[in-house]
């Protein structure tokens, strides 16, 4: 006589370590991610597109004219920034692609990281550089993701 055993790889119960660690990265990363990017729609008067152009796109626009940054890519970058961290957060929670949102993630926070470096904010850099090896570390882990929309 076989004994039948109970499949319980299924279960939130009966996760790893490591998959728990992952979920909780990407948990972080991708509320990370969205409250930036809806941070930046926010002015005193409310959220809106008027003030994401007005106010947080012109003041950066602003910063970066001072830098080595050609203007061409600041605009580029600063007028994209809050849509992106918005996209990228949406998905990364949702897991679809995940790895490759992470990828993205890791790659954003490595042009912020610059701007700042051509702004000489060393605590932001630092700041961002927590982000990034965060970010890494969910990378590691993502093989062990067990919550996806999209492989």
């Amino acid at each position: 006589m076989v004994k039948k055993t109970k499949n319980r790889n299924g279960s939130f119960l009966y996760w790893s370590a490591e998959t728990w660690a992952f979920l909780t990265l990407r948990l972080f990363l991708g509320l990370r991610f969205l409250t930036a990017g809806f941070g930046k729609f926010k002015g005193e008067d409310g959220s809106g597109f008027g003030n994401y152009y007005d106010g947080f796109v012109a003041n950066q626009l602003q910063t970066f004219s001072n830098t080595v940054l050609p203007d061409f890519l600041a605009f580029l970058f600063i007028h994209s920034l809050g849509y992106l961290e918005i996209i990228l957060g949406v998905l990364l929670l949702l897991g679809v692609k995940t790895k490759y949102v992470l990828a993205l993630f890791g790659l954003t926070f490595v042009a912020l990281a610059f701007g700042l470096m051509l702004l000489s904010n060393s605590d932001g850099v630092t700041n961002i550089g927590i982000h990034i090896l965060i970010t890494a570390a969910a990378l590691y882990f993502v093989r062990h993701n067990k919550l996806e929309l999209r492989r």
